[in-house]
């Protein structure tokens, strides 16, 4: 297999020292929010719309079963946020980092993460199709069951994730590498054509890659 060159971190996000606060109900109306504290705000269910939150943090926002259309995040720190269930079609996130947040059951499709961290988090069950995923690191992330259809990686890492179940068909890869990450159920395997996988993760890929050539695999104790 080929030896991806993927980028080992991500640069964090250039958070503005002096932050202003903001409550929910501003950034409802769209604009553009600079520097803004929304540490600990609660935006669940909250509908956003043509908003673009620069240079921010999110810590321990609260923003599940939230609906954000047309919605940028760039040089944003998120870390302890509750993203589970939220929906947030065509979402940009530029140089930002996500650590340990709730994603579980999040609808993104069309999102686009350039630059970005995700850490530790949990997004089973959640979406990502058609996604772009540019110059992106994820570390032990729970992605299992997500569905990644269709999506783009380009110089994507990932490390001692858990992609159990989810569905790869046709996402297309680009200086891809996987290490230490769990593959088994993985539907459209074939879509990793060009990732770069530690040894021990194409073994355990192994099984679904014989089903997608129609290979059947015999336990040595049944062999004739």
């Amino acid at each position: 297999m080929s030896h991806a060159s993927v980028p080992p971190r991500v640069p964090e996000p250039d958070v503005a020292t002096h932050l202003t606060p903001f409550s929910p109900a501003d950034l409802t109306d769209g604009g553009t929010f600079p520097g803004a504290d929304l540490t600990g705000a609660d935006l669940t269910d909250a509908v956003l719309d043509e908003v673009q939150i620069e240079s921010s943090a999110l810590d321990r926002v609260r923003a599940s079963g939230g609906s954000w259309e047309h919605t940028a995040l760039v040089d944003c720190r998120l870390t302890g946020a509750d993203l589970a269930n939220l929906r947030a079609p065509g979402l940009s996130v530029v140089r930002c980092s996500l650590r340990e947040v709730r994603l579980t059951g999040g609808q993104l499709p069309r999102a686009r993460l350039r630059a970005v961290l995700l850490e530790g988090a949990a997004a089973r069950l959640s979406s990502w199709q058609e996604a772009t995923w540019q110059h992106v690191v994820l570390r032990g992330c729970d992605l299992r069951e997500a569905d990644l259809t269709r999506a783009a990686w380009q110089d994507v890492l990932l490390e001692e994730c858990d992609l159990t179940g989810a569905q790869l068909s046709g996402l297309r890869c680009e200086r891809v590498r996987l290490a230490g990450c769990r593959l088994g159920g993985i539907g459209g395997v074939e879509s990793l054509r060009g990732a770069s996988l530690a040894e021990a993760d194409a073994f355990e890929a192994l099984p679904a890659m014989a089903r997608a050539l129609g290979i059947r695999v015999e336990s040595s104790r049944h062999a004739s």
